[in-house]
């Protein structure tokens, strides 16, 4: 009985399998993550120095999570971007109303969003839009420095990245 058990055994080891393996329940082969490392991308370095009236950019972190450094006249502005694809604006919404940020609905580009500004702190401003998830830029005047408007500078980032079709 042992002996033909056996057997079965070592006739069952011997098939090919044909095809590409897949986690089961994962994700089969697609394209939904086919910008995965270049979020950062989304809109040039050159174009967000020159809509926060930078003269010199370093991109200084990159992952779901963009942050550049951008010289301007009388300081620095950090911008960040981040483009969640698994998020909804309700939830970004529901973030900003608990860390008590001043949120006003905006369109833009005809997308459903709406504009944060941190409470007591008229140099920082984020845009998060509803988009294939949600993408939040972010902009901030770093200590004295007066830079651009930071709505105005974060919702034209944000409508120059919708122009992009990610």
């Amino acid at each position: 009985m042992i002996a033909v058990a056996a057997i079965f055994v070592l006739v069952g080891c011997g098939t090919t399998v044909t095809g590409k393996p897949t986690a089961a329940g994962g994700p089969s082969p697609s394209t939904q993550f086919d910008k995965l490392l270049h979020e950062c991308d989304a809109v040039s370095d050159e174009e967000i120095s020159s809509t926060v009236g930078g003269n010199d950019i370093e991109r200084y972190f990159l992952g779901a999570i963009c942050m550049w450094d951008v010289s301007v006249p009388s300081g620095r502005v950090d911008v960040t971007f981040a483009w969640f694809e698994n998020n909804s604006l309700a939830h970004e919404r529901d973030v900003a109303g608990q860390l008590q940020y001043d949120v006003t609905d905006v369109k833009i580009k005809g997308a459903s969003a709406f504009q944060a500004l941190r409470p007591g702190n008229p140099a920082a401003c984020g845009v998060t839009v509803n988009y294939s998830g949600v993408i939040t830029w972010w902009v901030q005047s770093v200590g004295s420095a007066n830079g651009p408007d930071p709505c105005e500078a974060a919702r034209e980032l944000a409508e120059l990245t919708m122009n992009r079709n990610l």
